[in-house]
């Protein structure tokens, strides 16, 4: 009987998670799954990557880089969505609202969702 595994790491500031069927836990690297990396700055400019891989089909991929406020829902500060995306990676770039907590946020509209780490930034 096939089960579903979540697997989430963390490497080099991205995040990592993946559907996979118990036979397939020692091949993670072929499973399909998204990535989200740590928000980065340039100037005024905050940006966040999120991708997907080893999947079929496509999806809607939505990447959002947000600021944490406690208390409050998380300010989006920059979103990128792109239709019919099969693999690869995805840029949401906005600008900076100030000192502060920021993650970036990978969605598929299939149903997934992951967040990289929080980091301080602008």
């Amino acid at each position: 009987m096939a089960g579903a595994a979540l697997i989430a790491g963390a490497a080099a500031g991205t995040a990592w998670a993946s559907s996979l069927d118990s036979a397939s836990v020692s091949h993670a690297a072929a499973a399909c799954g998204l990535g989200a990396n740590n928000p980065v700055t340039s100037g005024s400019t905050i940006s966040g990557t999120g991708s997907r891989a080893g999947c079929g089909g496509t999806v809607t991929l939505t990447v959002q880089v947000r600021k944490h406020r406690a208390a409050w829902p998380d300010k989006v500060v920059a979103e990128a969505h792109r239709t019919g995306f099969s693999s690869g990676s995805l840029r949401a770039s906005g600008g900076c609202d100030g000192n502060g907590t920021y993650f970036t946020e990978t969605r598929s509209s299939s149903g997934n969702k992951l967040s990289s780490g929080r980091v301080n930034r602008c």
